[in-house]
């Protein structure tokens, strides 16, 4: 009895313990993910923007507390920065900047394919650039990059610069 109520222990603290790493990791994810965020907002020019720069953050509440954090006290152009929890079609398009985190990709299709893309940068942490997505995060060994879709950039009508270019793996 007392061996299977050890094994019984420390098999949750096991869990717990892989959980709380995993739960942490994933949190440092969106935690980089919003600093890449942070660096497009300079570095994306945008045809207008009203008196609040909005960021989108859609399937993931560790990942828009993370966003919340990291953008928390920032401006854009003068601008206050806000960030939301995308619901449905009108949370994305009161949005300039969307972000999906992993998540149901056939509820982000549905949520992309619905939207108005003028003026809005997409950004995912899967790869959906064949999707029509414009910028898409990436992991190469132990390094956080990111793909840049000109093509799909360019019909969102947004304008980004060479040297953010210049950091990131570009494809047409």
């Amino acid at each position: 009895m007392y061996k299977k109520l050890t094994w019984i222990i420390v098999g949750v603290a096991f869990f717990y313990g892989v959980n709380s790493y995993t739960v942490k990791a994933q949190s440092n994810i969106y935690k980089l993910h919003s600093l890449f965020m942070y660096n497009f907002t300079k570095h994306v020019q945008w045809q207008e923007v009203g008196d609040i720069f909005t960021i989108g953050v859609f399937g993931s509440d560790l990942a828009l507390k993370e966003v919340k954090e990291n953008f928390n006290g920032k401006k854009f152009s003068g601008k206050d920065i806000r960030v939301i929890n995308i619901v449905g079609t009108g949370d994305v398009n009161a949005s300039q900047m969307v972000y999906f985190p992993k998540s149901n990709k056939n509820k982000i299709l549905d949520l992309y394919e619905t939207a108005n893309k003028a003026n809005t940068l997409f950004v995912t942490e899967d790869n959906m650039i064949a999707d029509g997505i414009p910028i898409s995060f990436k992991i190469s060994g132990e390094k956080l990059g990111f793909i840049v879709s000109k093509k799909n950039l360019d019909a969102s009508g947004l304008k980004i610069s060479s040297s953010l270019l210049s950091l990131a793996e570009v494809v047409e």
